[in-house]
């Protein structure tokens, strides 16, 4: 590595990334206890190369191979060739590179471009650089390049069900287990299959399979089970067309496949990472659920037309605002927000509050209701709640609205 690469590491004589590589290396070849002593992959050969790609100003690029010039890695991302690449490290002092500097992604793969007068030399120690793993075209960053098949699947938000497969320049793709080690240096590429295609069913807009637990008969208890951990504490509604029809706990209902049922918790007591936002809104938009997200003047989310319970004299179905942190997945989502004048003000669970902010052009009140904080759902749990499934919550919180 050539011109701007070259710095002192922690008082090393070496480059950044020639350092954090030997680290790593030394890492996988020798392993810690109590990793996977699930069976070998095959072996990698020259036959079977991983893909490779890379992050440059928050863009996915995908790029030939895992050694390229910084010039490429540019080129590949469309951006003007007088600016400089720089990766990114987990610390202020990132690396720059002048155009033909040969890089190994594997040293990691997230980037930015600054104007040549802008940059400046690493000096002194350089932290471990960021990795993008990307999983269906969809992105991740992590410090630590040492995942294994389950920590990769939360990483992303996916079900432990999900079949996932490291993508290689060939058509013999590797399978992940759950257990087994995921090393960031043997390819960044991977994708996700479902298993098999069996019997699905929608309950509160998100779709479940035979891996999740649908079968061919199930109890309405059963179905309430898939969304709620309480379901004993549920009211379960199947759709048919415009008719909704009751299913008692212990009713059996024959599944033939695509049906929709509705879950809805008894006992309501309650008053960013864009990616992960899409993702989650996208599984509700899926099954027909209609979202819309808000940037500002605070990101937040507005699910429409929630319907309130069959024969509520005050109305039929109503939209509801629910502000996203700006540290979420990593705090919660709590409270939400009705139209200013709505008639559940008063009648749904949780006091309103003078707050109110304005978005898609209406006026939106603060109610002060806490599902997963003494609320009556689950404690939040960053690798399964989301707004997909505080959906459930809030649609249990209108349909529980007092006369």
């Amino acid at each position: 590595m050539s011109g701007y690469a070259t710095r002192r590491v922690c008082g090393d004589r070496q480059t950044a990334a020639s350092k954090l590589t030997n680290i790593m290396n030394d890492k996988l070849n020798h392993p810690t206890t109590g990793q996977s002593d699930a069976p070998a992959q095959h072996p990698e050969t020259c036959q079977r190369s991983p893909k490779w790609a890379a992050v440059v100003n928050d863009t996915l690029v995908l790029l030939p191979k895992q050694h390229v010039t910084a010039r490429l890695i540019k080129q590949q991302a469309g951006v003007p060739a007088d600016l400089t690449l720089v990766r990114d490290h987990g610390s202020a002092n990132d690396v720059p590179f002048e155009d033909e500097a040969q890089l190994d992604l594997s040293d990691g793969n997230v980037f930015y471009t600054l104007p040549r007068c802008e940059v400046k030399p690493a000096n002194g120690c350089v932290a471990p650089p960021k990795l993008a793993f990307v999983v269906n075209d969809q992105v991740e960053q992590t410090l630590n390049p040492l995942q294994t098949g389950r920590s990769l699947r939360e990483l992303f938000g996916f079900a432990p069900a999900v079949r996932l497969f490291r993508d290689y320049e060939s058509p013999d793709d590797s399978a992940i287990g759950l257990d087994d080690a995921v090393k960031f240096p043997d390819g960044p590429v991977f994708y996700t299959r479902r298993v098999g295609v069996g019997l699905t069913i929608t309950v509160n807009k998100q779709t479940f399979g035979e891996t999740d637990g649908v079968k061919e008969r199930m109890t309405g208890r059963e179905i309430a089970s898939l969304v709620s951990p309480q379901p004993d504490k549920t009211e379960v509604t199947r759709h048919k067309g415009a008719e909704r029809i009751p299913v008692a706990l212990d009713e059996t209902v024959e599944i033939k496949g695509c049906e929709e049922f509705s879950v809805i918790r008894t006992n309501v007591v309650g008053g960013f990472e864009p990616t992960r936002v899409t993702r989650e809104l996208n599984a509700l938009r899926e099954n027909g659920g209609e979202i819309t997200f808000v940037e500002s003047p605070v990101a937040c989310a507005v699910y429409h037309r929630l319907p309130a319970r069959k024969g509520y004299p005050h109305l039929t179905e109503t939209d509801v605002l629910v502000p996203i942190p700006s540290a979420y997945p990593g705090v919660m989502l709590d409270g939400a927000y009705l139209p200013t004048g709505s008639p559940l003000l008063g009648r749904v669970e949780g006091s309103p509050q003078g707050q109110t902010i304005q978005a898609l052009g209406r006026t939106w009140q603060l109610v002060s209701y806490h599902p997963h904080n003494g609320g009556g759902g689950p404690a939040w749990n960053i690798n399964r709640h989301g707004l997909h499934t505080y959906y459930t919550e809030v649609l249990s919180w209108i349909q529980r609205a007092r006369v």
